[in-house]
């Protein structure tokens, strides 16, 4: 059950009085259709300021570009119905396919200009001349509500984005140590992989958070440069974390770890357990100290001490990332303008890309094109008065829940809430409004629905119900500042909504794929062609790859569920990726038969990506090896721990390589 706080009672109550504001501002405006300022204050409010004024924003230029297409379109069209209906539904689905491929709030502008175009020019069909009109009168009512919206939240008890983003990367950060403590216990480093999938939508959700502080009155720049710079360093604390785990697991098979590593293993996980990670004293200074020297490999090195020794360098990396991350956060939360040296250069090797999606976006897109389309041409067909409330709803709905791998059970969600909505707005309009002769009684009948449609947006538990309340009622009921109710309109409307909304719901289900599997799949073969582009020496922008390759293992942690093991060979991928990029830019030093050497490493690895075999080739591990034994004779500490990472993340169940090493030194 749901309990609501005082901050879910001071959002509702602020929404509220800013929804009646703004339904007064439309009546002294004289504007045509008032509901939709309400409806827009409900859409358009956050509880948190920052969130709210870039939504309003987002929302502004949105409904102007929404707005313009629907004024270029209808006009020129209308007499060809067909042409018209296509052109609405390109336009929705074209804007739809950029908003996803945006994957910021950002994205919200195009998915609204696409819907917005139907809003406006829809109702305008059977009377063109008043398109702009109805597009400015639509305009104004909208901004109005967002106008409100931001007031309110910015001048009433405001809640800045700030402190909340520094609460949530403090939390964020305990749940790191936690999982580096579980991966440096001997006792229960298995648990290790459990931890990420929440740690990757933790950190989803805090940079989607982060976003909002520019809209932040209260927030300093400084803060913003603040998360650019841990963003990246709660990147790399994944594959540095499943690379400790990896050599941990790779000595326990070997017999387990030196006594001088197990007892460096062990001051690392007390140290993290309790929290020294950003202490100066003496016992973390000797740890670093003793990580540094143990990563050093000696020329003669055997297996196990190479593997030692990427551990203890890939410890050095943890510890530093945990306190980077700590110190940036502290900072964050005290806002302080002064900030400690930063420990890991990480910029060099990995920076914040976004995949591009195209497939999945398309998809979708045409999906909505699709539905727009279909009830388009029910609506021409037979004539139905209320056929642009059904093109409406399916170009809303289709907009709204397109991001979801199976947008079919939120629609049916939306549209049994836009039952109870209809049925609220009925009662209201049927049996409360006719008795309200003046705005303040109005306010008042209004206050118990619109207070729960608050509280319900509030919480993240209840908001998939209270958006489709909050968003149908004021529409079905349509209030207005002189009383008017049609049963028959009502009711065409109401079942042209769930008429829209099913057709929606049914052309997600015939013509979108399969999602998880179908996803997944799409990934690892993004993730193979960003290794082919990793292994050739001429390719630019590398730490763009491994930024882009990150990135899709945050697509996949909400659906690790669905894809079992699907998220851990992505994390694979990434630690492989990484280890070549530190292979080929140590070549860089190299000349002669050495950086050859290196090179047919990279052929080799370059063909089998490019092949998309499940296994690499014994070519590929000769090779491996052959660069390994170089390295060493070379003394290249460097590129010898980077090849030590790429033979376990190729090769974990092959056997230990030295007999392999000692035959390519005497060759």
């Amino acid at each position: 059950m749901t309990f609501f706080g005082s901050g879910h009672w001071l959002f509702s109550i602020k929404t509220f009085v800013a929804a009646m504001i703004a339904l007064a501002v439309s009546f002294w405006l004289d504007l045509p259709r008032p509901y939709w300022a309400l409806a827009s204050v409900y859409i358009a409010s956050q509880p948190l300021s920052g969130a709210t004024r870039s939504k309003a924003a987002y929302r502004a230029a949105g409904t102007l570009i929404g707005a313009t297409g629907a004024v270029l379109m209808v006009p020129n069209l209308v007499d060809a119905p067909l042409a018209l209906a296509l052109a609405m539904s390109i336009w929705s689905g074209l804007c739809l396919y950029l908003a996803l491929l945006d994957r910021t709030p950002r994205g919200y502008v195009f998915m609204l200009a696409g819907y917005t175009a139907a809003v406006v020019g829809f109702p305008a069909v059977d009377a063109p001349e008043t398109i702009f009109d109805l597009a400015l009168s639509r305009a104004e009512e909208i901004l109005v509500g967002i106008a409100c919206a931001t007031l309110m939240s910015s001048l009433v008890l405001p809640r800045s984005v700030g402190p909340v983003v520094a609460e949530r990367l403090e939390n964020w950060l305990h749940g790191a140590r936690v999982a580096a403590a579980d991966t440096l216990d001997p006792e229960n480093n298995a648990s290790a992989d459990a931890h990420w999938p929440r740690l990757v939508t933790e950190m989803v959700e805090i940079e989607t958070l982060a976003i909002h502080l520019a809209f932040d009155a209260a927030v300093e720049r400084r803060s913003l440069d603040k998360v650019r710079r841990i963003v990246p360093r709660m990147l790399m604390l994944f594959p540095v974390l499943s690379a400790v785990s990896d050599r941990l697991a790779a000595l326990a098979d070997l017999g387990g770890a030196s006594e001088r590593v197990s007892s460096i293993v062990a001051d690392a996980h007390a140290v993290v357990a309790a929290n020294k990670t950003n202490d100066a004293g003496k016992e973390t200074t000797e740890l670093r100290r003793d990580l540094e020297a143990a990563a050093s490999s000696s020329a003669d090195a055997t297996w196990r001490e190479l593997v030692e020794a990427s551990l203890c360098q890939r410890l050095g990396e943890l510890l530093d990332i945990l306190y980077d991350c700590g110190e940036l956060t502290k900072a964050l939360a005290e806002g302080m303008a002064r900030l400690a040296p930063l420990r890991l250069t990480i910029e060099s090797r990995i920076e914040r890309a976004r995949h591009l999606d195209h497939g999945a976006a398309l998809h979708a897109a045409i999906t909505l094109a699709c539905a727009i389309f279909a009830c388009c041409l029910f609506w021409i067909v037979t004539s139905w008065p209320e056929g642009s409330v059904a093109a409406m709803m399916a170009a809303i709905v289709g907009s709204l829940y397109a991001s979801q791998d199976d947008p079919a059970p939120s629609i049916t969600g939306f549209a049994k809430w836009t039952i109870v909505a209809t049925t609220i707005a009925g009662v209201y309009l049927f049996g409360i409004l006719p008795h309200i002769h003046n705005f303040e009684t109005l306010a008042l009948a209004l206050a118990p629905v619109y207070l729960a449609f608050g509280l319900l947006i509030a919480s993240p538990q209840t908001f998939r119900i209270g958006l489709p309340l909050a968003i149908v009622t004021p529409t079905a009921m349509a209030v207005e500042e002189l009383y008017s109710a049609d049963a028959e309109s009502f009711v065409n409307s109401s079942l042209a909504m769930s008429a829209g909304m099913a057709l929606m719901a049914v052309a997600t289900a015939l013509i979108r794929p399969a999602g998880a599997q179908w996803r997944a799949r799409g990934y690892a073969r993004a993730n193979r062609a960003a290794l082919v582009q990793a292994a050739d020496p001429r390719a630019g922008n590398d730490v763009r790859l491994m930024g882009l390759m990150l990135d899709r293992l945050f697509l996949l942690a909400p659906i690790a569920h669905e894809v079992e093991g699907k998220s851990l060979d992505a994390l694979c991928d990434l630690r492989t990726g990484l280890n070549i990029l530190d292979a080929r830019r140590a070549r860089n030093a190299l000349s002669g038969s050495r950086r050859r050497r290196v090179d047919a490493l990279l052929k080799h690895l370059s063909r089998h990506f490019h092949a998309g075999a499940p296994t690499p080739s014994r070519a590929v591990l000769h090779a491996i090896d052959r660069a390994m034994a170089m390295a060493q004779s070379a003394g290249d500490a460097r590129l010898l721990l980077a090849l030590v990472g790429l033979r376990r993340c190729l090769f974990t169940a092959e056997p230990t390589p030295d007999r392999s090493l000692s035959e390519a030194k005497v060759a």
